[in-house]
């Protein structure tokens, strides 16, 4: 295994911001890497992940994981893998509390709405979402757009960079690509992936700790939340389980793109039933089992003789450890996400979406009239004024709103415009 302790963490490729700042204060000791994680605990968009579903609801429960709450266990063990791997612990962390800025209200429902809604205007993903609002909408200093973070940490949130594809629904926003990937992968061998290109995903070490991390958290905690909710019961025949979660396989990935097969997730399942049913232990003792089993198996191996930058190293974990993980996250799939409680919220949060987006987009076009952009707060409408004639920004820019709400605000947002009740005009969004 490859140990990074000797890399030049401190060197001005990885530590370089976007634009120039002044130097920080001499009694400031911390290092870019914690100030980049200052920037992001510290900004709205963090804060609005309070608010958003990770797979339950904001309030539906008070002991049931939020999109912060994820955010903040994500960047938790992202720690423990930097620790392992060598890297700066704070800089793994700073990638970790960023990586899902970008997610919209309603969880992953919400996110292929806008995609829907935006087919026509460049499409929404949330990964390209997390760097436009790291990067272009996060409010800090009026000398720069966005937080203004390493370049590392920057690249380390950058999961999918891509130009977009109709056959592939991760990508980066053309515009983003354009003015950022000069810049990111200056002084490497690495560059985004053209849309029809079939070359190795490029991902930083840095991201690839941040998405392993973000893989057992989302494994883990949520099949956790599943058991102590009652939606996973361990008391179901273990054969109706593997039969649904094997079906649920079949059904989510593309014929020959998972290397589970039917027996594989049989033996995952049983040992996790035999786990839970012993009975000295507790649903905690065995999600820890399982988060130290996937944080310790991983290693870090160079792909090149001479690294000659973080694109130059490449994250193993077991073949076994990945199928624990992939069977986990597919449990949760099937017997959370698909169930018809959470389906219905999940419906209810699409049709808002979807109508506010219709209502917004029209109250930004011309049609609009003498009312143009009333619906929207007073600090965006200049903002709306300046592209007035262009129908693609105005579309990115409706979006960008939409995609800033919370649960609550959307819900709110929606009953003042359709629902007969409405609410309250002192009431904010």
């Amino acid at each position: 295994m490859t140990i990074l302790t000797d890399y030049n963490w401190d060197g001005d490729r990885e530590t370089a911001r976007r634009y120039p700042e002044p130097a920080p204060d001499p009694v400031d000791r911390r290092s870019p890497y914690e100030h980049d994680r200052a920037r992001i605990i510290h900004s709205v968009a963090f804060r609005r992940l309070q608010g958003k579903t990770q797979i339950f609801a904001p309030g539906q429960a008070e002991f049931l994981r939020t999109r912060v709450t994820h955010s903040i266990e994500v960047a938790q063990i992202g720690r423990s893998l930097a620790a392992i791997a060598g890297v700066p612990d704070s800089l793994v962390e700073a990638a970790c509390l960023a990586h899902d800025l970008g997610l919209p209200p309603f969880g992953h429902a919400g996110e292929e709405t806008l995609d829907r809604l935006m087919q026509s205007y460049g499409g929404f993903e949330g990964n390209a979402q997390t760097l436009r609002v790291i990067a272009r909408l996060e409010e800090k200093s009026r000398t720069y757009p966005g937080l203004n973070l390493c370049r590392s940490t920057l690249l380390g949130v950058l999961k999918y960079p891509y130009r977009r594809n109709p056959h592939r629904n991760k990508f980066l926003y053309d515009e983003d690509l354009d003015d950022y990937a000069d810049w990111l992968f200056a002084g490497t061998d690495a560059e985004p992936i053209a849309t029809d290109s079939k070359k190795v995903l490029p991902r930083s070490l840095v991201c690839q700790l941040m998405d392993w991390a973000d893989d057992v958290a989302y494994s883990v905690h949520d099949m956790e939340d599943g058991l102590n909710s009652g939606f996973l019961l361990p008391s179901l025949p273990l054969r109706c389980i593997v039969d649904l979660t094997w079906q649920r396989l079949q059904s989510y990935y593309p014929s020959g793109l998972c290397c589970l097969d039917r027996d594989r997730v049989g033996e995952i399942l049983q040992e996790l039933r035999d786990r839970l049913e012993q009975p000295d232990s507790t649903i905690r003792e065995v999600m820890r089992y399982y988060i130290n089993r996937f944080v310790t198996s991983i290693a870090v191996i160079a792909t090149r003789k001479r690294p000659r930058s973080l694109f130059d190293f490449r994250l193993e974990i077991p073949e076994a450890v990945r199928h624990e993980c992939e069977a986990f996250k597919l449990l949760t799939l099937e017997f959370i996400i698909c169930d018809e409680r959470t389906s219905t919220l999940a419906r209810k949060g699409r049709e808002i979406l979807t109508r506010l987006f219709h209502i917004l987009f029209e109250n930004a076009s011309p049609c609009a009239g003498e009312l143009r952009y009333v619906l929207f707060p007073r600090a965006v409408r200049p903002t709306l004024a300046a592209v007035a004639d262009d129908e693609a920004i105005r579309a990115r820019l409706v979006c960008d709103r939409l995609a800033g709400l919370t649960d609550g605000q959307a819900l709110r947002l929606y009953n003042r415009l359709l629902e007969s009740t409405g609410s309250s005009p002192f009431e904010p969004v």
